[in-house]
């Protein structure tokens, strides 16, 4: 009888089981070649025995018998062993990103179209256009006008090299190359031996980050994404939106339609990091500047090789006179001065030579004009289709990333303009600006901000943090405006916050004032940013500043670890509601600015089922949001999920904008909001009750090692204090990740789900998880959360490194979860179950793996909490340990 395989056969198709088997077969090959057939046997014993938790029900016994066999490895084969299973999990994540391109791939396959799971924006228009509510005209309008800004942020939770992620990518390319010739048996040999060795280019590559990385490291590493990937994206993204509408209205979308654009924190966002200056933000403008430069000579030297033709309209005959090559002639200045843009800047980057700012591209126009010049002149003369390819697909990437690939956020906190104010006001008018009541603070800037005096100069600061806030606003003065977004302010409690920034870049004598976006973050400030909107949208004056245009941001990491999920969720919820009111009253054009992280505790989830679930018209086809770390590589690195995942972005913010949820009913919102503040209160005695929590947090967790990963130019904790209020969002949500608890996303939860499903709310409870899609949107991500959550994995961890008290605390955060799980099952609806179970197959793919890892990286802390090692051995356990951090957040997929 042939033995089953259970872990095989819980993976969800033919194909993928296939490049699993073999990507394994391969790793098995290189560490036999590499390490010795003895070290190959210990890899795979462990990894038959983890294989076991799939049959036996007592996984604890399975876990055990695992951790005795870690306990006997030398610190070195330790290291070698978290390596291995380090690297299956990010060869099992290669072989998912190539099964889901091969799903996208069907969107237009008949066959395949009802089977597939993926939302398609195919599928989400042409719903639209079949609604008879809708307008044709207005689905048309909506498309028109799109804007959806996505801004990279350097946010530390991508931890694989980069070195590593483009090995990746080789490995990808050769995979889809061998599924290509697969009827071709010398093909498949030669493919085959580079795979081997792409391989064994990766096992023989450290994996760990070796020194942290700077501002302008980080900076390299988003634009990297866009010249790898979204630089060839852009142009088929737009190309299947405008096909859209030409199947369905027999027209083309206008030529300057660009509903995308890039954004991006990396050398801007000096926020808690003080790696990033003045100097520094300049360097990371002038090189990007330099990449678009490169790009754009690129592509209009191909486009001067390929348009030879001679015939052209008048107005570029004009230009170029008698000349058999008119388009060439015609379009070799700009690519001169772009070429010469690249060559000065990095000549000032690398030898220090003065830049002369004029010689460089300023404008983005100064691309755009000649190129439409060009292909005006296509039109006329028969040659559409030439126009409509390459020359075309170059237009479409000038609109979207202009002259340096995305626009630089800058973003600072409130404190920071507060004390600089202080310091000149008090130098200036002999007013202790901090100690003025709000009002007087607020007429105070007002009567500074329209005055045209410009007394602030660096000379007159003192304050060395001041000196650098005031570098910065002179900075953004010198700075060509289309390099700059907005300037966002973290930590926003009050007007005089927002007035600030206008005021210290009306000293700086900036042209093109940037546009200051409040960031409300903790819970109070959610709770009073509508007080704080309306002291300004009240003002006249005000409105006139910003011109009726106001953007705000939301938070959600820091209301998350303020008050826990559900209560931050609701409260976002609700402040949007209030400004959407504010701003109809008083005729102000809002956009929303999500600050969302990859994890559920800080805002992550699906994007059609987030934005479908915010109150109506918040959206408004106008949206910006934060994809951050290492969602940036997940979402965007591989051409074919970059391309469904900006899909995704347009579809959502139409469907939302035109198709908006219905109005919340009045029992839902009392219920909710009642649940709210239960959820805050069980949060915050979680938090604050007991010293052994935190104690818990500290020994349990590998939150103290996640410092020492390199991973990011900020540090972890926004203040030299040692509590759990300093430490940052994300290495909070980090660290409970790691051990498979993943507390900020349900702690507080149990305790309102009881409540909220006593007899008396049990059918309001029922209607709002099957009718209300904010609703509907927490109870998938909770449920999303439940099935990565592990508590078995939490007491190996506790075995290794907690005494009886911590233990305490863990049983206790168990029971929790279990009364959840109970909970949550009993309030959804069992097909509603069963749909996201079938939905969540691949995380369980994963699993036994990752498990392995949990066991190693528990067994690597308890060696080095508890053993004194000589210097070779201990770095041979830190590695170990930073080895599994790095292969858990693979598994996980969304850390931080």
């Amino acid at each position: 009888m042939k033995k089953r395989d259970l872990y095989y056969e819980r993976i969800p198709t033919k194909l993928l089981r296939e490049d699993i088997r073999l990507l394994g077969t391969f790793l098995g090959r290189v560490i036999k070649d590499q390490e010795g057939l003895a070290f190959y046997k210990i890899v795979e014993s462990l990894r038959l025995l983890s294989k076991n938790t799939l049959l036996d029900k007592n996984k604890n016994k399975v876990f055990s018998k695992i951790s005795k066999e870690i306990k006997k490895l030398p610190p070195k084969q330790t290291f070698k062993v978290t390596r291995a299973f380090s690297h299956i999990l990010n060869l099992m994540n290669l072989a998912e990103s190539l099964d889901a391109s091969r799903k996208l791939n069907e969107y237009d396959n008949p066959y395949f179209k009802d089977k597939n799971q993926n939302i398609f924006i195919e599928d989400i228009i042409n719903g639209l256009f079949k609604n008879k509510s809708i307008s044709n005209n207005k689905i048309y309008e909506q498309a028109k006008n799109l804007d959806i800004g996505i801004v990279l942020t350097a946010h530390p939770t991508e931890v694989k090299r980069r070195t590593l992620i483009q090995k990746y990518a080789n490995l990808i390319n050769l995979m889809e190359k061998r599924h290509l010739y697969k009827k071709y048996p010398s093909k498949i040999i030669e493919i085959d031996r580079d795979i081997y060795t792409e391989i064994t280019i990766i096992w023989k590559t450290d994996e760990l980050k070796r020194s942290k990385p700077s501002p302008l490291d980080e900076a390299r590493w988003g634009l990297a994404i866009i010249e790898d990937s979204l630089w060839d994206t852009i142009p088929k993204v737009y190309k299947r939106l405008n096909d859209i509408f030409r199947k369905n209205l027999n027209k083309d979308l206008p030529r300057t339609f660009n509903p995308i654009q890039f954004g991006s924190w990396m050398g801007g966002d000096r926020d808690g990091n003080p790696n990033v200056t003045a100097e520094v933000t300049k360097k990371v403008i002038l090189f990007s500047r330099w990449q678009a430069a490169k790009l754009y000579e690129k592509e209009l030297t191909k486009l001067i090789q390929d348009l030879s033709m001679e015939e052209c309209s008048k107005k570029i005959r004009k230009v170029v006179g008698k000349t058999f090559e008119p388009y060439r002639v015609y379009l070799r200045p700009i690519r001169d001065k772009i070429r010469k843009t690249h060559q000065l800047i990095e000549s000032h980057l690398n030898k220090n030579v003065p830049l002369e700012e004029k010689k460089l591209l300023q404008d983005r126009n100064e691309i755009l004009k000649p190129l439409r010049e060009i292909r005006d002149s296509l039109n006329l003369n028969r040659g559409q289709h030439v126009g409509n390819s390459d020359l075309l697909d170059l237009i479409r990437r000038v609109r979207c990333f202009g002259i340096n690939l995305a626009k630089l956020d800058i973003r600072q906190e409130s404190s920071r303009h507060e004390k600089l104010v202080n310091e000149v006001i008090k130098k200036k008018y002999k007013i202790t600006y901090i100690n003025l009541s709000e009002t007087k603070k607020i007429n105070l800037l007002n009567y500074l901000i329209k005055q045209k005096k410009y007394f602030l100069n660096r000379k007159n600061i003192r304050d060395k943090e001041n000196k650098e806030v005031w570098d910065t606003f002179k900075q953004i003065s010198l700075e060509p405006s289309q390099c700059l977004g907005a300037y966002v302010i973290s930590m926003t409690s009050k007007a005089s916050d927002i007035l600030s920034v206008y005021f210290l870049q009306k000293q700086a004598q900036t042209n093109s004032l940037l546009r200051v976006v409040p960031l409300f973050e903790t819970l109070d400030d959610l709770k009073n940013a509508k007080d704080v909107m309306e002291n300004l949208f009240k003002l006249s004056w005000y409105r006139k500043l910003i011109n009726n245009h106001q953007e705000v941001m939301i938070g959600y990491s820091d209301s998350s670890k303020d008050a826990g999920k559900l209560s931050a969720s609701w409260h976002q919820y609700k402040l949007q509601e209030e400004l959407r009111n504010l701003a109809k009253k008083y005729k102000i054009n809002l956009v929303f600015f999500h600050g969302r992280g990859g994890s559920a505790g800080r805002g992550g989830g699906p994007i059609q089922a987030t934005l479908k679930s915010q109150p109506s018209n918040t959206v408004n086809g106008k949206i910006r949001i934060t994809d951050q770390g290492e969602v940036i590589q997940q979402k965007y690195g591989y051409k074919p999920l970059a391309e469904y995942n900006l899909c995704s972005y347009i579809g959502a913010v139409m469907d939302a904008s035109l198709n908006p949820p219905p109005k919340s009913k009045k029992k839902w919102r009392d219920l909710i909001e009642k649940m709210s503040e239960i959820s805050t209160s069980a949060y915050r005695k979680n938090l604050n009750q007991s010293e052994d929590f935190i104690r818990y947090f500290k020994t349990v967790t590998p939150h103290k090692s996640l410092g020492k990963l390199a991973i990011g130019s900020r540090p972890t904790k926004r203040k030299n204090v040692d509590n759990i209020q300093s430490l940052r969002a994300i290495p909070w949500v980090f660290a409970w990740t790691q051990i498979r608890l993943m507390l900020p996303a349900w702690l507080g939860t149990t305790e309102a789900l009881r409540y909220g499903s006593i007899k008396k709310f049990s059918k309001t409870l029922t209607d709002m998880e099957r009718n209300w899609p904010y609703f509907v949107s927490t109870m998938d991500i909770l449920d999303m959360v439940i099935s990565k959550v592990d508590t078995e994995i939490s007491i190996i961890y506790e075995n290794n490194l907690a005494d009886t008290a911590l233990k305490r605390i863990g049983k206790k955060l168990r029971f929790q979860f279990e009364a959840l799980v109970k909970l949550h099952n009993k309030i959804t609806p069992k097909e509603v179950i069963k749909e996201r179970k079938e939905f969540r197959k691949a995380l369980f793919i994963r699993n036994n793996y990752t498990e392995m890892l949990n066991l190693l990286q528990a067994g690597i802390m308890n060696k080095l909490n508890n053993k004194k090692y000589n210097k070779l051995d201990k770095k041979f356990l830190d590695d170990a340990l930073m080895t599994s951090i790095a292969g858990i957040s693979a598994a996980m997929k969304n850390t931080g």
